[in-house]
């Protein structure tokens, strides 16, 4: 099913964790933060890809290879019987391996200042991603005992379709919300796979070393929105703006759609008013502020959030949505509109 974790022929999930069992519940647990080598072999991720020829045959008589296109496909150390192709790339596409994707974090976890937490794969194994726990925390609120952990994360794409993507993903401890974030310099850094890939990666080590000061700008911004409380009237604005009623339909034939995802916001809407009066949102020092109204929209998205489809209630399918698909867009406005809040008074 697409966007699930890949398994093995045993059914085995390619994730890795350390230390407490992920909200997901899936994966190898790793007690203390493993190396690269151990993550990627715990993930099941030792595996290499590989640009190959594209064939046509349109007769026993008519064969030959199709110019300037190639497949993507797993090579040595692939875990399944069956190979699938990844994607469809032409000459100016360069393969980045799983290995070297970790191999971005290397410096930071050499020097101490992070640790690989998860890694894994979604899919047939187009998708791969690593994730580092830098080794610092914000502590949000007059009390400060509302603990936010650092993380960067790292997804590389296999298909073709989309660059390495690198990203800031801070951590709510109190509830696991995963609080995405839209920087000044862009949603993720995204390095274009062409043949400059590894030299790009060493530029992007230079950016990092450089941005990873943008999490105090972002502490910033939480620690005053801890600050700012809100009212009645504000909490239903500000979820109105997150999940906002659907524009009417041009004739009949849409009014039963617009029906449902009408009475769908509604629901979303109700349930993070639920969720703003969650005791995990009234902690001493944070309570009824614009951070417990934008936290109430994180956990409900990260935890509950179906998106008006089933399957988004499957885990794996819930985790490509909260970090890399609809879930992480609306966390992203939930950000955007939680500063409008501070900057109006």
């Amino acid at each position: 099913m697409a966007h699930e974790l890949l398994r093995d022929d045993k059914g085995k999930a390619c994730i890795m964790y350390v230390d407490e069992v992920p909200w997901h519940g899936l994966g190898q647990r790793h007690m203390t933060p493993p190396t690269a080598a151990e993550a990627i072999e715990a993930a099941c991720l030792n595996w290499r890809v590989a640009k190959t020829p594209l064939f046509y045959h349109e007769s026993i008589a008519v064969t030959g290879i199709v110019p300037g296109y190639y497949a993507v496909v797993p090579t040595e150390g692939w875990i399944k019987r069956e190979r699938p192709v990844f994607g469809v790339v032409t000459d100016q596409y360069e393969p980045l391996q799983n290995s070297e994707a970790f191999s971005f974090f290397d410096p930071l976890v050499k020097d101490g200042k992070a640790t690989y937490e998860t890694a894994g794969a979604l899919g047939e194994g187009e998708r791969v991603w690593v994730m580092a726990k830098l080794n610092k925390t914000m502590r949000i609120g007059q009390r400060g005992n509302d603990e936010v952990q650092q993380y960067l994360l790292l997804s590389n794409s296999h298909d073709g379709k989309s660059a390495v993507q690198i990203k800031f993903t801070p951590i709510r401890v109190v509830c696991n919300n995963t609080l995405s974030l839209a920087l000044q310099l862009g949603e993720a850094v995204k390095i274009e796979h062409t043949q400059d890939v590894n030299r790009q990666m060493d530029l992007a080590r230079d950016i990092f070393a450089r941005v990873t000061t943008q999490y105090d700008r972002i502490e910033e911004d939480f620690q005053k929105m801890a600050r700012v409380p809100v009212v009645q009237k504000q909490i239903e604005e500000y979820f109105g703006k997150i999940f906002p009623d659907p524009n009417p339909p041009q004739d009949k034939t849409g009014e039963a759609r617009y029906e449902a995802e009408k009475k769908r916001a509604v629901r979303d809407r109700e349930c993070c008013e639920v969720l703003f009066e969650n005791p995990r949102n009234k902690l001493p020092g944070t309570a009824n502020t614009v951070w417990a109204v934008y936290n109430a929209v994180t956990d409900y998205v990260d935890h509950r959030h179906a998106v008006g489809n089933n399957r988004a209630l499957n885990p794996s399918i819930r985790l490509q949505s909260i970090w890399f698909g609809k879930g992480s867009a609306i966390k992203i406005h939930a950000f955007d509109t939680a500063l409008t809040l501070l900057s109006n008074r």
